[in-house]
């Protein structure tokens, strides 16, 4: 027992023993028969991970918080990418489900069709992360940054700047994850008797580039003067298609992103943004679901990960019409 205690990484061994059994089956060519121990213990102590978009490096951090934290209990860890692509995105899904996985971390495109594809397939839990989740299935568990605080918090900044015409990328009609965060921006444009403005571009960079620049292209007295993202990669695309269209940041447009990304600070001019612990949210969620798999009620199954508003060059005071 203390053997498989060791080279399974589990606690309850010393450190001493732990050395000594690992170097031992290194001596002998030991190694462990994942498929049979999964048919004798019905677990295959495995985790999985699927994120939209790995050219996003936010994800990165998350993925790495949810391996390290799964390596600690003796997990292993299926890593998948959506690629933006909803229909990939469900047969990734169902293909892990059939792997019979502990459980399922998961940034989805469209949260309720990722939920009920897994559910379908898997009685397993299923954490949402940076997304809106419905607290009405005992099985689902959430991980997200606190986006309701952001979007209120980024339109008091630029409200304190003087802008009143403030646009808030979104998911498209088919891609759309983040409804709380939808409608705290409506309510707090409300607040000060502004029309919102919303501008769905989904999470791809060059269609969010697109929709902004279009958005960008109307005459000077409707366009907007500030844009909120939900990412620092799509806050990127802003200051590209200000670009297209003329535009000087933050002379002509505000831009806000959320993330707080290394290449961020880099910008011309450095981004204003949201900084919130990725690798947290990673971390967090892995240990949701290991509580689950091993018995445990988690304190809390639907977790806020804090935000703070990092205020660089890409704000500016609005410009008179």
């Amino acid at each position: 027992m203390a053997v498989s205690l060791a080279l399974n990484g589990r606690p309850g061994v010393s450190d001493e023993l732990r050395a000594a059994a690992l170097s031992l089956a290194e001596e002998l060519g030991y190694r462990p028969n994942y498929a049979a121990r999964a048919l004798r213990t019905e677990r295959t102590s495995m985790m999985g991970i699927i994120n939209r978009n790995l050219h996003n490096p936010a994800f990165l951090n998350v993925i790495e918080g949810f391996d390290d934290e799964c390596a600690a209990h003796g997990y292993q860890v299926m890593i998948g990418s959506s690629r933006l692509d909803l229909a990939h995105e469900l047969a990734l899904i169902e293909a892990f489900a059939a792997r019979e996985l502990e459980g399922l971390a998961i940034a989805p495109l469209e949260t309720e069709a990722a939920r009920k594809t897994w559910r379908r397939k898997s009685e397993r839990p299923i954490a949402i992360l940076n997304a809106f989740a419905a607290r009405n299935d005992p099985n689902v568990l959430s991980v997200r940054s606190d986006a309701v605080t952001a979007v209120r918090l980024a339109v008091e900044h630029l409200r304190e700047l003087g802008h009143r015409r403030i646009a808030l990328l979104t998911g498209t009609v088919k891609e759309r994850s983040d409804s709380d965060r939808d409608s705290e921006f409506i309510a707090a444009m409300g607040r000060d008797s502004l029309t919102p403005h919303m501008i769905a571009c989904g999470w791809d960079a060059a269609h969010a580039r697109a929709a902004i620049s279009a958005a960008l292209a109307a005459p000077r007295a409707q366009r907007p003067t500030a844009i909120i993202a939900n990412s620092d990669h799509l806050a990127h695309a802003a200051y590209l298609a200000a670009q297209d269209n003329g535009l000087v940041v933050p002379h002509d447009l505000s831009v806000i992103g959320h993330d707080d990304v290394e290449t961020s600070q880099i910008l011309g001019p450095p981004l204003t943004t949201f900084r919130t612990d990725r690798y947290a949210i990673g971390r967090l969620s892995a240990r949701l679901l290991i509580d689950i798999a091993e018995g445990r009620e988690p304190d809390d199954r639907h977790i806020e990960v804090p935000v703070e508003l990092i205020v660089r060059g890409s704000t500016g005071p609005a410009r008179r019409d």
